[in-house]
């Protein structure tokens, strides 16, 4: 999709075709229900909600269609903002299915890399990236009846600025349009004072009996641990589904790994689930099944989404949480412990549907001094994007023309403001420049669309989306791909070019599994940074210069990686490892 002025893009997968005529699925009373007519009828007369609903109470599935029905102009949209496109797409596929409907049709979903739906759809669930990219086009929601914020206690940034807008725009330009914050751990008192005391509802849950049991240290592996906690389930007479929460998709791998002899000798499935995998494999791993199953998942199992006949949680504590990278400057992903309320999310999972379950791989110690919630991205994240958006949004970077739940910290706020004017893209008074508009155009960190944009001047556009594609997602050379890794490094003398290389001759080899194994390289993150280089590929600005000669490429590629790095570039001392940054500060440059 495209603005009318072309200043800013963002780009979803081709909707699939309608699909065919769903059967109606019998509707399982949940205990939301008989709290939907006064959540419809609250929400019609105040246009604000704070609904707090424990998990498996059913309010990402209930509540949208019965807000959808009670828009007094029938023409209008409710869109629901996920944190997970697994949660998206598979509560869309729900609710169609409940109302005897095609996906695609009336309801409809919105991810990265695909999307169901048509001009019919009234009832979006889409992820919260995506509705920020939408903001940039349509900022005034036109056509949009109702907002939905479900699993809020996430507080990703997008979050955060959907709340803020949508908060500004009742209260501006339409005050026709509804909100409704939701979640199962929510802290509704200060989201009810910032909405002018939002009235509050709390339904009731259904939580079946949960036996907690936290197991000894281990010096072990994550993966021996598991294996251990699954042997010990099935020697005490495992008669469900196995669900283990590990960080990432490597760790999923390696437990799959240690699980393959215990859980063929026990006549059990193993399953993979995490929203890098294709929509095919996600479905097998939640489907119930005539075989028990083991399911090794990341935090995208933790809310929105129900797996039924669980009988056993097994919970490493642990997830991969946002967080920022000081030395690139780009947003990461760390492993770390998780909170409380987490932690709760995760052992219900064993309650939804029967009595359950949980073997926790950390102490009762550890957990207690944990916080009781994850701080809130805004509060611990670079805001270069965050402060670009504004800026498009409001016409300047102002962190005060918004009414943030948590204001973003001056220092970061600062910082951002100072990255951004030294990529071009705002002026002195923090407006958008030219640049700051064209790097609009791509779903990306500031600094990677600066790259893009510098490599399109210079006539290295397609190359440069290897690179973007592979400093926005993660590494594609497996641990035991190290020493390979070493000694591409010497070809170009840029790690990053050689990774590109790599891509290249991977896509080339067709991304056979073996052909990766043999190049050192881990299919999952290829796959995800080739789909990713296809997007940014997608969005190739037009009137672009005759392309560079290959002498003349990778120079061009390297300059235009230092013009979204320039506070990056650094001299060396002599004779030393020092390096005397441009930005101010010294670093250290490693052995290797």
């Amino acid at each position: 999709m495209t603005a009318s002025n072309g200043c800013c893009r963002f780009s979803i997968a081709r909707p699939r075709a309608v699909q065919s005529q769903s059967t109606r699925c019998p509707l399982q009373p949940l205990p939301i229900d008989p709290l939907l007519p006064q959540i419809a009828d609250v929400v019609r007369r105040e246009r604000r909600l704070v609904l707090e609903a424990p998990p498996g109470a059913g309010k990402t599935t209930r509540v949208p269609p019965a807000l959808l029905g009670a828009l007094a102009n029938a023409g209008q949209s409710v869109l629901v903002l996920e944190p997970r496109r697994l949660a998206a797409r598979l509560a869309a596929r729900r609710v169609a299915d409940e109302r005897g409907e095609t996906l695609g049709g009336s309801v409809g979903y919105q991810v990265r890399f695909d999307s169901a739906l048509s001009p019919d759809t009234r009832l979006l669930y889409l992820t919260e990236g995506l509705f920020s990219r939408r903001l940039l086009e349509d900022r005034d929601l036109a056509g949009v009846g109702c907002v939905v914020l479900d699993e809020f206690h996430e507080r990703h940034l997008h979050t955060d600025l959907a709340l803020a807008w949508v908060w500004r725009l009742m209260q501006s330009a339409r005050p026709d349009l509804q909100l409704v914050v939701m979640s199962a751990t929510l802290e509704s008192g200060p989201v009810a004072a910032l909405l002018d005391r939002a009235p509050v509802l709390r339904a009731a849950g259904q939580r079946f009996e949960v036996a907690i049991e936290h197991l000894p240290e281990s010096r072990k592996s994550l993966a021996l641990q598991v294996r251990a906690a699954v042997a010990r389930s099935l020697r005490d007479g495992l008669d469900g589904d196995v669900l283990v929460f590990v960080p990432g998709a490597a760790e999923i791998r390696r437990c799959l790994e240690a699980l393959t002899e215990l859980a063929a000798a026990s006549g059990l499935e193993l399953h993979a689930l995490h929203g890098d995998l294709p929509p095919a494999e996600q479905d097998a791993a939640i489907r119930p099944g005539a075989r028990r199953k083991i399911i090794v998942s990341t935090n995208v199992a933790e809310s929105s989404i129900t797996v039924a006949n669980v009988a056993v949680v097994i919970d490493s504590g642990l997830a991969r949480i946002a967080s920022h990278r000081p030395w690139s400057g780009l947003p990461a992903l760390e492993v770390r412990p998780i909170a409380r309320a987490a932690v709760e999310q995760r052992t219900g999972r064993a309650g939804r549907t029967r009595a359950g379950r949980c073997l926790r791989l950390y102490g009762a110690a550890d957990l207690a001094t944990r916080p009781s919630h994850e701080r809130p991205e805004i509060a611990r994240s670079d805001l270069s994007e965050l402060a670009l958006t504004v800026a498009q949004l409001v016409g300047r970077a102002d962190d005060k023309a918004l009414s943030w739940l948590d204001a973003p910290p001056a220092p970061a706020w600062s910082s951002a403001l100072d990255l951004l004017r030294r990529l071009s893209a705002l002026d002195t008074t923090g407006a958008l420049t030219t640049t700051g508009r064209q790097l609009l155009r791509w779903p990306t960190h500031p600094r990677i669309g600066r790259l893009l944009l510098e490599a399109h001047r210079r006539g290295v556009f397609e190359p440069a989306c290897a690179i973007a594609a592979l400093l926005g997602e993660r590494d594609i050379v497996a641990r035991r791909g190290l020493e390979r890794r070493a000694a591409a490094a010497a070809v170009s003398g840029s790690d990053l070019i050689d990774r590109g290389e790599l891509l290249a001759v991977a896509r080339g080899a067709r991304f056979a599994e073996g052909a990766l194994e043999r190049l050192g390289l881990d299919p999952a993150a290829v796959r995800t940074v080739e789909r990713a280089r296809q997007q940014l590929l997608s969005l190739r600005p037009t009137g672009e210069p005759a392309r560079a000669s290959a002498d003349e490429r990778e120079r061009r590629l390297q300059q235009s990686t230092l013009a979204a790095f320039a506070d990056r570039v650094a001299r060396r001392r002599p004779n030393t490892r020092t390096l005397v940054l441009a930005s101010g500060g010294e670093a250290l440059l490693a052995e290797e």
